[in-house]
């Protein structure tokens, strides 16, 4: 992976359901949970759902583009 540019928040079933950009979060995925999470017990419940979020590069951004326009194989059930 080259420089890491963005946060992506994945769903349990794996689908990106939003980004961020690392220079307004920093490095820390506690610090990216609570951007898109402000309430301590929202971040815990979904912490035990399995909703996590992951630091990446421009090109895998590219990639979920779908999912994160809600057109992807999780929500249609097609495969790309």
């Amino acid at each position: 992976m080259s420089k890491p540019e963005f946060w992506i928040r994945y769903s349990p079933a794996g689908c990106a359901h939003g980004s961020v950009r690392v220079e307004y979060i920093g490095l820390l995925p506690d610090d990216a949970h609570k951007e898109f999470t402000p309430k301590i017990a929202d971040r815990r419940r979904e912490a035990a759902e399995g909703w996590r979020h992951e630091l990446t590069d421009r090109a895998t951004f590219d990639t979920l583009l779908p999912c994160l326009r809600g057109k992807c194989q999780h929500v249609t059930g097609e495969r790309p």
